[in-house]
């Protein structure tokens, strides 16, 4: 069995944490295409109601979580990401719940992005030629 050290140097690829990003990316999806949803009883008891519109924003944002997880993978995926939690704040207009919820999730997600940059800037320093 081989073993990276047995592995020619050109071939001992260096990790890359943009691909490493992409699990917790997904993570991050999938317990927001959980609690989006969750969203709906808070809607109906504390903003007196769903509407069509809040009810087809929660369905649309859910779907858009689910087939997140799949498209991370792709270069236009973490945009992708990115713009269902603009569009999760932005929902504020209609549900100031899904706009609390959206909140919290932008700043998941502001964290996380601080630190994948955080790795790459660090990684570069080590691995830039001395």
């Amino acid at each position: 069995m081989s073993t990276p050290d047995d592995a020619p140097e050109e071939l001992v690829r260096p990790p890359d944490p943009r691909r490493a990003f992409r699990g917790p990316a997904s993570a991050c999806l999938v317990l927001e295409a959980i609690a989006v949803p969750l969203v709906l009883p808070v809607m109906n008891y504390v903003e007196g109601g769903i509407t069509a519109a809040k009810l087809v924003l929660v369905v649309v944002l859910t779907v858009g979580m689910i087939v997140g997880c799949v498209v991370i993978l792709r270069p236009w995926g973490l945009p992708f990401a990115v713009g269902l939690q603009v569009v999760m704040l932005l929902g504020w207009v209609l549900s100031p719940s899904l706009g609390v919820l959206g909140l919290i999730f932008c700043l998941v997600w502001g964290l996380m992005l601080w630190m994948r940059r955080e790795v790459i800037r660090r990684q570069e320093a080590w691995f830039a030629p001395q």
